[in-house]
């Protein structure tokens, strides 16, 4: 008997613990949509953005916050971890040509979504006096497998400026990297690299890359990486990038490689349809890599224009731009447009050039006005506090003088760095709200330092 009340009572139990179970199942949480009964078919939309659309002065260390009209589904919310765009949700300050790395947390609704610029191992600042765009795209998706009808893009708000109360130039004092001149400087992972370079007789085959400007640890490169100078180098679709360059001028390259964390290296192509070249330029805009101009192995100055999504395969654009044959110009990408500036075709150049089509086939001269840098070549440009700049070139003719612009037009002469002579081959990098200048040839030395734009 006693047996059989045992019995009854285990199996009471597990019919009471079953329906517990299924009550439970068939109950909506609190914090997340049912997916049962009551489906909400209606479209999701982003509500508001935090900072809004217009707002100005927002601090550099600010988060930002995008609202749906419902609750998401938290996979279905990723952002950037590199600097190329990826990610269903994106931070941009150019247009989305490339992206801010970003952690995404929810609340408890799901429907508010805060992303802070970095990692989860390191933190940044957004830029600077820089207007800062968010994009939800169709791939956000909330919990009844409904997405977004079409791209969310804010119009954006502008940060504050670190300059505020002024920035001046001090030498970094940097430690355990050498760079010369025809060195590449590229930002990337929340480092400044510093790839190769030369002294005149030496061709460099290190590569460097520091967090702070001032401590620079050797990569010890490897694979398919070889020594060279006068290249060209990017970041684009999370690796390092660098084309052609030669040994001082000789022994010219149309190679291309490519690293992820500039240790290994690998070929993508050995002999890329464009001629072998040195001093010429390398950037990204609308998502390709765009090759610009330089100098081949008969000394001939080229004007050519060639993009590539993948380093294999590429498009000339043009044989013939608007501007003329040169190397030993600079060029980035402003304002969601390529820029040109500069160089040498025989003389030294003090010309500005821009192209916004999608493809850089059409090109227009700024009008210049004001008092405006002198010709120059082997200099470098930056984007920096919301602004264009060019800085050096023309070894050890004058003063190491920076000069800013917000249309390319007019100029500012932000002043010369006290007690340095100017000097070509110089290379600059952004970093943490902070300009970097470094190495370059003087006409008479090789320069190995690091000099620093800051508050």
């Amino acid at each position: 008997m006693g047996g059989k009340l045992s019995n009854l009572s285990l199996e009471y139990f597990v019919l009471l613990s079953f329906m517990a179970f299924a009550f439970s199942c068939a109950t909506p949480g609190s914090d997340e949509e049912s997916t049962t009964s009551t489906a909400d078919t209606t479209v999701p939309t982003v509500t508001t953005i935090s900072p809004a659309d217009g707002t100005t002065d927002v601090a550099v260390t600010s988060t930002i916050s995008i609202t749906f009209s419902k609750s998401i589904e938290p996979r279905n919310v990723t952002t950037s971890t590199t600097e190329s765009c990826s990610g269903t949700v994106q931070l941009s300050v150019d247009g989305f040509n490339n992206c801010i790395p970003a952690v995404v947390t929810y609340d408890t609704s799901r429907k508010i979504y805060t992303l802070t610029a970095g990692s989860s191992s390191a933190a940044l600042e957004l830029t600077s006096s820089t207007k800062h765009q968010i994009k939800a795209t169709t791939s956000v998706i909330d919990y009844f497998s409904i997405a977004l009808a079409s791209d969310y893009t804010s119009a954006g708000f502008t940060t504050t400026s670190i300059c505020t109360s002024g920035c001046t130039w001090s030498d970094a004092a940097a430690t355990g990297m050498t760079a010369g001149s025809g060195h590449a400087v590229v930002y990337h992972l929340g480092k400044l690299w510093v790839i190769g370079g030369g002294d005149g007789s030496s061709v460099y085959t290190k590569v460097y890359s520091s967090s702070d400007g001032a401590t620079w640890t050797d990569a010890e490169a490897s694979g398919d990486w070889s020594a060279r100078n006068d290249h060209a180098a990017t970041a684009f679709d999370g690796k390092l990038w660098v084309m052609g360059g030669g040994s001082n001028g000789s022994s010219l390259l149309n190679d291309v490689l490519s690293s992820t964390d500039g240790k290994t290296w690998t070929i993508v192509s050995s002999a890329a349809s464009w001629t072998p070249r040195h001093k010429h330029s390398l950037l990204v805009f609308n998502n390709k890599m765009y090759l610009l101009g330089g100098i081949d192995n008969s000394s001939a100055k080229m004007n050519d224009v060639w993009s590539t999504s993948d380093g294999k395969t590429w498009t000339e654009i043009t044989d013939n731009a608007t501007w003329s044959k040169r190397s030993g110009h600079a060029a980035t990408v402003f304002d969601q447009k390529i820029w040109v500036m500069g160089g040498d075709n025989g003389s030294t150049l003090s010309d500005v050039w821009y192209s916004s089509t999608d493809n850089a086939s059409s090109w227009t001269q700024a009008s210049t006005s004001g008092t405006t840098w002198s010709a120059r070549s082997g200099h470098t440009a930056a984007v920096f506090e919301g602004k264009l700049w060019v800085i050096g070139g023309n070894a050890g003719s004058e003063s190491l003088d920076a000069w800013s612009s917000t249309d390319g037009s007019v100029w500012t002469n932000v002043g010369a760095k006290s007690g340095e002579t100017s000097r070509s081959g110089i290379e600059s990098g952004v970093m943490a709200n902070r300009l970097y200048l470094i190495g370059g040839y003087t006409g008479s030395a090789y320069k190995d330092d690091v000099q620093k734009y800051a508050p």
